[in-house]
């Protein structure tokens, strides 16, 4: 049976210790998991090219040290951005990347009006590659999740994103960005899909 590997992409900022990514991180290690969980190129100022070689850099290690591994990517905010243009540069070579994709609550940025809390790189990921072809290329499945209170995207451009994208879309309501400032510290179900134990629709922590 194959080996399985959890690839976590953070978004802008880096994740502070009460991110579920942060903590799904250490609780998969605490299963014994595979986990590669790489911090990104000042994450503050994140520009695209650098982010793309770590990404790079990250996957070849992954191939080199489990070889024929099922990875799973969880990739949060930007980190799904710098997904949608690895992907898109992948695409030729038509090697698969992995076996599954999460992008939960891509943001939508408009290069010429920025969110005003964004440095002013992020503008550079934008607007991101719409390839269909390219991401089935680069995994067999890729689901997006979102939210309809997301300060960074409304589910309507979350929607315009799934279709262009041609993959499936899941909301989960009153989420926000998914982030801890709305209750997303913790996210059990993050874990148990990281686990193969839950299937999609994602559900929404408790509480």
């Amino acid at each position: 049976m194959a080996e399985e590997v959890v690839l976590i992409l953070h978004g802008w900022g880096g994740n502070k210790p009460v991110h579920w990514q942060e903590i799904l991180a250490g609780k998969l290690r605490e299963n014994g998991s595979i986990v590669f969980y790489p911090i990104m190129p000042d994450p503050t100022a994140p520009e695209l090219n650098a982010w793309q070689e770590r990404l790079r850099i990250e996957l070849a290690a992954i191939e080199q040290a489990h070889p024929g591994a099922r990875i799973s990517v969880l990739a949060h905010s930007l980190g799904g951005i710098n997904w949608l243009h690895f992907a898109a540069a992948n695409s030729s070579s038509g090697k698969q990347l992995a076996d599954r994709v999460l992008l939960v609550a891509p943001p939508y940025v408009m290069p010429e009006a920025p969110p005003v809390d964004a440095p002013p790189s992020v503008t550079g990921f934008f607007p991101p590659p719409f390839n269909p072809t390219s991401l089935s290329i680069a995994a067999k499945e890729t689901v997006l999740i979102a939210s309809d209170t997301d300060d960074y995207a409304t589910f309507d451009q979350s929607t315009g994103y799934a279709a262009k994208l041609d993959i499936p879309i899941h909301l989960l309501k009153g989420a926000g960005h998914i982030s801890p400032y709305y209750g997303y510290g913790e996210w059990p179900w993050a874990l148990e899909w990281a686990l193969r134990r839950a299937d999609l629709p994602p559900v929404p922590r408790e509480g």
